[in-house]
């Protein structure tokens, strides 16, 4: 499978400069980085601390309920290689008294079976990928829009307590977002997408492992199936329904503008693989969008279309 060619180490220098140059611009006393335990934030730590000196970057490890016990595990050994402070945030007495345990739904996700079995259902009897549910709007059942929030409430008070501790330290939030996510719809609006800086959004995840061999990021960590650690037995590949690697060729295929079609042939896969992506593009553009706003042109002054930048 085939992925743009790119030199991990002239990525990471180029990375680290625009890191600098972001700290730089904003006078911020360094940055605050989410550290899930997962790879892609392990990269951004290695990154802001190479870019910036260990002293620079704080690391705020934000468990849960539902968090999987080797994710404190190896947000520690992430922290620990790249020389950074590690924090430690309970963010389940926040959701409790927010009321997110408190339905069926949430009681029945804390079973891993229970979710496989759930994801595994809506594909093969339902004949719909269960991530493509999700973006469905207002279509969707009660326990499936359940379900969604309860998801997406995790994401969005990451989010707060990042944003609370960047504000009171004169931080800025480094983001872990990466390309295949941000293309796929693979993120939570005003939650793993709200950052000062996206440091390795312009990597597709193939690329972000091959990144993270190079910064030396601990083995265990590239190793593991990448997981969001929010929903118990779901992977980023069971969401999905695609793995990685196919994955990244196919987006980097319609990127180039190939046709699906001759897209699926180049590669080896079914078109219907081609299509699933492309889907999944297609559906998740309006998050990738900014907010919308109306029209009032056609108005005197003072409305205006004109947006300060």
């Amino acid at each position: 499978m085939a992925v743009p060619e790119f030199d991990p180490v002239l990525a990471g220098e180029e990375i680290a400069r625009f890191i600098r140059e972001q700290a730089a611009a904003a006078k911020s006393r360094g940055v605050v980085v989410g550290v899930s335990g997962g790879l892609d934030s392990a990269v951004v730590v290695f990154l802001c601390a190479m870019a910036l000196t260990p002293e620079k970057v704080t690391g705020l490890y934000l468990p849960e309920r539902d968090s999987a016990p080797e994710s404190r595990v190896h947000a520690r050994a992430a922290a620990e290689k790249a020389g950074v402070k590690l924090h430690e945030i309970d963010l389940e007495p926040a959701l409790k008294d927010l009321g997110a345990y408190r339905n069926a739904v949430s009681r029945a996700m804390q079973n891993p079976l229970v979710n496989r079995v759930a994801f595994w259902g809506i594909a093969n009897v339902g004949k719909t990928q269960p991530f493509l549910l999700t973006m469905a709007g207002g279509e969707q059942n009660d326990i499936i829009r359940r379900a969604i929030a309860f998801y997406r409430i995790k994401h969005r008070l990451r989010m707060t307590v990042l944003y609370q501790y960047a504000e009171e330290n004169g931080l800025l939030v480094a983001g872990c977002l990466n390309r295949t996510e941000y293309l796929t719809g693979f993120f939570v609006r005003y939650g793993d997408s709200a950052a000062d800086l996206a440091p390795i959004l312009p990597l597709y995840k193939t690329q972000v492992r091959r990144l993270a061999e190079h910064l030396g990021v601990p083995r265990e960590i590239i190793a593991k199936p990448p997981s969001p650690d929010l929903i118990p037995g779901i992977t980023d590949e069971i969401a999905l329904g695609i793995s990685y690697e196919v994955l990244d060729a196919v987006l980097a295929g319609l990127e180039r503008g190939t046709a699906p079609d001759a897209l699926a042939g180049e590669l080896g896969v079914p078109l219907e693989t081609v299509q699933h992506v492309d889907r999944l593009v297609k559906t998740s553009a309006p998050w990738r969008r900014e907010i919308p706003y109306p029209d009032l042109s056609i108005h005197a002054p003072p409305f205006s279309t004109n947006v300060p930048k």
